[in-house]
């Protein structure tokens, strides 16, 4: 089973943690049946933290959880903390995948994207082939 996590910073705004996990509802359904479980998780502030979900994700029968961190930029969470959960998560699970995809603001062709669509091309970039 697959599961997919859409990670973020989490904040004291409850408006802020409902639009992360809105925009995680509607990833679900925009990968049409790609993931048999997608969730949400947050680094600090709020809930379910990234642990929790990577714990729910185990208990409901994933063994292949990738994790994509919602981050602009390189900062400590994304080259420290989040490696290190992911290194504990592997140890606590031996038997689970867990992959963690390069941060938003790293993703190949994210810049280009931003700039059509500051300038008003609806067109989507092409995705690289895995």
């Amino acid at each position: 089973m697959k599961g997919f996590i859409l990670v973020a910073h989490g904040s004291r705004r409850a408006a802020a943690n409902e639009e992360i996990a809105g925009f995680a509802q509607r990833m679900t359904a925009a990968m049409k049946g790609g993931f048999d479980l997608v969730g949400h998780g947050f680094w600090e502030l709020a809930e379910p933290s990234l642990g929790q979900v990577i714990d729910a994700q185990v208990a409901a029968g994933a063994r292949d959880i990738t994790l994509f961190p919602y981050f602009l930029a390189e900062g400590k969470h994304v080259v420290n903390d989040l490696p290190s959960v992911l290194t504990e998560k592997k140890e606590q699970y031996p038997g689970v995948k867990l992959t963690l995809l390069p941060h938003l603001g790293a993703v190949p062709g994210f810049d280009q994207w931003l700039a059509g669509q500051l300038q008003g091309d609806d067109e989507i970039p092409p995705q690289p082939s895995p």
